[in-house]
């Protein structure tokens, strides 16, 4: 009797440490916004927007990358884009502003052309922190943190 409600009170012990334990919730979201544009047929400019979370070292790098795909006959138009840097984060990562990016995307080689109408896009981010622990200087890092977060498929609209 003495070792089952010795396993009882140990269970409930367990419970109350796990359930004390924070969940480490993340915000990263990325998500595309329904007007796209598109240029002469071949510049597609896709709004996004990303929220990423506070991450602590020194800033690496940040990528923003979109795809998209429209039928276009008995063809499938795709296009990819990115806005990249390595010098400066064009994103705050605070957990809560909302950063407006426009990721312009270009036909990728052997794609038709694309044409007024609906279309189909997807984006991703990335952004990247780290240490510099063994060539002060030298501009090289080790990453240790990282955000990244991918959208769902979403329907664009181009006007011409």
């Amino acid at each position: 009797m003495r070792s089952r409600l010795a396993a009882v009170i140990g269970f409930a012990a367990l419970l109350v440490t796990v359930s004390a334990t924070p969940a480490s919730a993340t915000t990263n979201t990325i998500s595309i916004g329904s007007n796209a544009t598109l240029s002469h047929r071949l510049l597609i400019s896709v709004p996004v927007t990303v929220v990423c979370d506070p991450l602590t070292d020194t800033f690496i790098d940040t990528s923003v990358s979109v795809n998209v795909q429209q039928a276009n006959g008995k063809q499938i138009a795709t296009a990819t884009g990115q806005l990249f840097s390595r010098s400066t984060n064009f994103l705050t990562c605070d957990g809560v502003t909302l950063n407006h990016v426009v990721v312009q995307a270009t036909p990728n080689a052997g794609s038709p052309p694309f044409h007024g109408g609906p279309a189909f896009a997807t984006a991703s981010f990335s952004v990247e922190y780290g240490i510099n622990p063994l060539f002060p200087g030298c501009g090289c890092f080790q990453v240790t943190n990282s955000d990244s977060g991918s959208s769902l498929i979403t329907q664009v609209s181009f006007g011409g």
